[in-house]
């Protein structure tokens, strides 16, 4: 079993590449994103204490994060491996993480420049049907602000305007650096530059995970 951890600022391409490693290999995507959304959705005892924290402006707590992701990893639809995206993203986190077994782990860092982030954010575009995103510059849709995938239109986020993008890499730089140091003290921790073609970015990505 195999578990890739992809690491980057918001807009470094952490689901880009998630996606293209999980078609090519089979490694299944787990998203925290996905996962709350899954819980909510299902109205199950998780769920319902996700609904009621975001209802009360609260964050989410990592003891319930954990949960969810554990709870994912332990299922029987995983077999040879996982790719986590989105997770960890604070030190305690990564340490429980650390505590779930595996043959292999292969943390992947994707830096990329602050300027690129804005650049990357402000023109994304995502479809609210099944989750997949796009870029109006570097990854559009087959057809003008139509979902390759369910034929739905594709949105914006409301929240994905410079200044808000900018406090969300404060917000990172703040939780996540740590975490990095994390696993470059564990000794395997690749990092790789993660401005230019999303598919030579995949090439680098691919080669280290074979």
């Amino acid at each position: 079993m195999k578990r890739i951890i992809l690491f980057g600022a918001p807009g470094s391409g952490k689901g880009t590449q998630a996606e293209k490693i999980e078609n090519e290999f089979g490694y299944m995507k787990i998203s925290t994103g996905d996962l709350i959304r899954d819980e909510v959705s299902k109205k199950s005892d998780i769920g319902n204490k996700i609904e009621d924290t975001i209802k009360s402006g609260n964050l989410i707590s990592d003891e319930i994060i954990i949960d969810i992701v554990k709870k994912k990893i332990n299922g029987k639809d995983i077999t040879s491996g996982y790719i986590m995206d989105g997770f960890p993203r604070t030190l305690f986190q990564a340490e429980a993480l650390s505590k779930v077994e595996v043959e292999k782990e292969i943390p992947i860092f994707l830096k990329v420049n602050d300027d690129m982030v804005v650049k990357r954010i402000t023109s994304r575009l995502f479809c609210k049907t099944c989750g997949k995103i796009y870029n109006k510059k570097f990854n559009p849709p087959k057809k003008r602000c139509v979902c390759d995938n369910c034929g739905e239109v594709l949105s914006e986020r409301t929240d994905d305007s410079e200044e808000i993008i900018k406090k969300r890499i404060h917000v990172y730089r703040k939780e996540t650096m740590p975490v990095i140091e994390f696993y470059k003290q564990k000794g395997n921790l690749r990092e790789i530059d993660a401005v230019g073609e999303i598919n030579d970015i995949y090439s680098v990505v691919r080669d280290i995970i074979k």
